[in-house]
């Protein structure tokens, strides 16, 4: 009777989350498949006119969306890897430091809870041509200034970036977490056996935080995947559509050229890359044959 309650009691608690999930997510989500082989005309009333995979057949014949997916898997590239590196070495800091650890983990954590519309506003100022504080610390040394995110060249790489600054502190708080779980016996077996240093993190610290290693690149590929404020903030997926990603492309299609079909069969598309992508890392961790 007492588990009964309980469980009653629980299902009531979490009631409404899972009706905004519902209503926020999973709704939307089901429209965005659903819509995506229709052609949603709205200039007079809503008509949906069933267009079958018509949509999906545009997208792929589009240059534009084939560069923003292909902007979307370079971010991630420049994002990921180093986010995970420099996270795990922040982490390993963090954990040697013996008083104000504390304080500095909050200071490193910072970044990830930071408001990332303001934060896009003072890194655009960071890296603007005229005046911006990178190209004074340039002129500073000796270079001449760079159009970080007016040049083709640049852009991209500024943008995440941007994204290292932000997800690195993610990947730091997780890795520490990891560290931290790491039972004692295992540090002293190490140094009885004189396994330290470099050693000690390739043979025993990275196998052992390997579950950690795999959520947290899950967690990054989709955030990645999903960049939007940055870029419509610092460049508008400029210039000639060098930072534009599928997400930025998805609102582009949408509510610029208002081909609503096609911007719901490319956030379809989205969902569905980053489902596949969820299940085999699972099963990769799991020890199943992807």
């Amino acid at each position: 009777m007492t588990g009964t309650r309980s469980a009653r009691l629980g299902w009531i608690l979490v009631a409404p989350a899972m009706l905004l999930i519902a209503i926020f997510t999973v709704l939307p989500g089901m429209i965005a498949v659903v819509g995506s082989f229709f052609d949603i005309d709205l200039t007079n009333g809503v008509r949906w006119t069933w267009t079958g995979l018509d949509n999906f057949a545009d997208l792929a014949m589009d240059p534009a969306v084939r560069r923003s997916i292909a902007n979307t898997v370079v971010y991630c590239a420049l994002t990921i890897i180093p986010s995970l590196v420099i996270g795990l070495g922040l982490a390993l800091m963090v954990q040697s430091i013996a008083r104000g650890r504390r304080l500095v983990q909050l200071l490193l954590f910072l970044p990830f809870t930071a408001n990332l519309v303001a934060m896009a506003v003072v890194f655009r100022w960071i890296f603007a041509f005229n005046g911006g504080f990178a190209n004074q610390l340039l002129a500073f040394v000796g270079f001449g200034p760079l159009n970080f995110l007016g040049d083709e060249k640049y852009a991209l790489a500024t943008i995440a970036a941007v994204g290292v600054w932000r997800a690195t502190a993610f990947a730091m708080i997780l890795y520490l977490s990891g560290l931290t779980s790491i039972p004692t016996s295992v540090t002293e077996a190490c140094a009885s056996d004189g396994i330290t240093g470099w050693r000690r993190l390739r043979v025993v610290t990275l196998p052992l935080l390997r579950p950690i290693t795999v959520f947290a690149t899950v967690m990054l590929v989709l955030q990645s995947m999903q960049v939007f404020d940055t870029v419509n903030v610092m460049t508008q997926g400029g210039p000639l559509g060098s930072t534009e990603t599928a997400l930025t492309m998805t609102w582009r299609l949408g509510f610029t050229y208002f081909e609503f079909g096609q911007a719901a069969a490319l956030s379809t598309v989205l969902i569905l890359v980053l489902i596949l992508f969820g299940v085999w890392r699972r099963r990769s961790l799991n020890g199943e044959n992807p």
